[in-house]
């Protein structure tokens, strides 16, 4: 009966209008978003970046070059390593890398230990790896990277080495004169079972220069790391064609060259630690100069990595007009490290190594002592 009421609808109707037209007690409140804490993180630019100091100092003395110089060969070098890995989360698209040293040299001699010396001045600042490298460009992961910039050159066992713990190179500074050139090689997967490397080279030499030269091709065919992790076993084949600067040759003009090789890498578990030999063979020509080159090395690890050594051999003939140079050096190298980390991301050590010179070019026999210190870190 209420409904029926018109004072009811009169009392509604009163108090919709009360409260359509009342202020909103609210309205004088002003919100404050809540801003998230600062970051803690260091900048981006600092993300993923590694460096490096090196410290490294050298002796070495050949004895029937102290008797004629009463002098020994010098080399102290202070350098440092900068790697910029750019990525994602999930994915790593790209690698900055740039490692240089100052060097002092005091009576530079021809050794294994040192092949940049009979190049070097007295001070000089070198540039040992300085490279961009770009990650999975076309196809499936691992199929095709690219790396611009100076490296180790596409050939042999040296790009497939870390020679931060050693102080004996492989075969190829006395092959093209130098170990490291200016570069844009493709790198990758070539099958299942098969890794490659393919370069453009500058062919620049020992001094880093531009004359003319139309630089080279160079490339290896390897054994994928499936068989290395499972078997200890790399292997692989190179060749390199074209034209480069190197002042050993006797010429400063650009040398025709052209080189293939083969190179084996093996490692043998034992109770007294990693033995680990290795092999590499090339032939090729400069010019019309005939050329033929071995390296063969054994190194062995303790357990412990605390103490390491290694035996090599090396012999390279070249067959020049008139005559024939012959570079044949037997070596023995025991090290100590102090702090040798699997990854060589830090190394300590000091060794003592004997080289004998059976024949080298223009300085024919000779005993060479050295002693290192060197530190990565």
């Amino acid at each position: 009966m209420l409904m029926n009421n018109p004072g009811w609808f009169i009392l509604a109707w009163a108090a919709c209008a009360a409260i359509a037209t009342a202020s909103d007690p609210f309205a004088d409140v002003q919100p404050h978003p809540v801003r998230p804490p600062a970051s803690q993180t260091a900048p981006n630019w600092r993300e993923n970046l590694l460096w490096r100091n090196e410290l490294q100092a050298v002796a070495t003395a050949g004895r029937r070059d102290v008797r004629h110089t009463d002098n020994v060969h010098v080399r102290l070098s202070v350098g440092f390593e900068a790697q910029k890995r750019l990525a994602t989360p999930t994915k790593t698209y790209a690698s900055v890398d740039y490692q240089g040293r100052l060097v002092y040299r005091q009576h530079p001699l021809n050794s294994a230990n040192d092949p940049m010396a009979k190049d070097g001045q007295a001070w000089t600042y070198e540039t040992h790896n300085a490279y961009v490298e770009l990650y999975n460009l076309l196809g499936s992961s691992g199929r095709l990277h690219l790396r611009l910039g100076r490296y180790d050159l596409p050939f042999g066992l040296d790009s497939q080495t870390d020679t931060h713990g050693t102080l004996w190179q492989f075969s190829n500074h006395r092959l093209f004169g130098a170990g490291h050139d200016w570069q844009a090689t493709a790198f990758g997967k070539a099958t299942e079972h098969l890794d490659y490397q393919l370069g453009y080279l500058l062919g620049a030499g020992p001094n880093d220069r531009l004359n003319g030269q139309h630089g080279m091709l160079a490339g290896r065919l390897g054994l994928a790391n499936t068989f290395l992790f499972a078997h200890g076993l790399e292997a692989g084949l190179s060749a390199a064609w074209g034209r480069r600067l190197d002042p050993h040759t006797g010429t400063r003009d650009p040398v025709s060259t052209w080189r293939l090789g083969l190179d084996a890498r093996k490692r043998m578990d034992s109770p007294t630690g990693p033995f680990t030999m290795t092999l590499e063979a090339a032939v090729g020509e400069d010019e019309d100069d005939a050329i033929w080159s071995s390296l063969v090395q054994v190194d062995w690890l303790n357990p412990g990595r605390r103490w390491g050594a290694l035996a090599q051999y090396v012999w390279l003939q070249r067959d020049t007009q008139p005559s024939r140079a012959t570079d044949q050096r037997a070596s023995a190298m025991l090290t100590r490290y102090f702090r040798n980390e699997v990854a060589s991301s830090t190394l300590h050590w000091v060794a003592l190594a004997v080289e004998h010179q059976l024949d080298t070019p223009h300085r024919g026999e000779d005993t060479l002592v050295t002693a290192q210190y060197y530190r990565f870190w």
